[in-house]
């Protein structure tokens, strides 16, 4: 199975919304997607993808405190992630979207 690792624009801790589906009929020119631009990294496997994004916020400096997870749902194979870290006792979430290509 393989795993793409994307940078998510700021968003809240738990994003509601997939980044690639259209629940409310937007013409495509308008329809949230996925940029190649956002590509960090493609994996064998989920926690190949969850290690490099924690090692990369570690490396920076950070404490990781949280690592939270979940499904937009079970259409998509696209699943986001926010990585919990702090520096001087600031909290920052970091979001990312793992995308798989299971069942494709």
């Amino acid at each position: 199975m393989l795993v793409e690792l994307y940078a998510a624009p700021a968003v809240a801790a738990h994003p509601t919304e997939s980044p690639v589906s259209n629940t409310v009929g937007e013409l495509p020119e308008q329809e949230p997607s996925l940029s190649p631009d956002q590509l960090l990294g493609s994996f064998d496997s989920r926690e190949d993808a969850i290690t490099f994004a924690k090692e990369q916020l570690v490396d920076g400096g950070q404490h990781l405190t949280d690592t939270q997870s979940g499904m937009f749902n079970e259409h998509t194979h696209i699943e986001w992630l926010t990585l919990t870290t702090t520096r001087n006792d600031t909290p920052t979430h970091t979001t990312y979207y793992l995308v798989t290509d299971e069942g494709y």
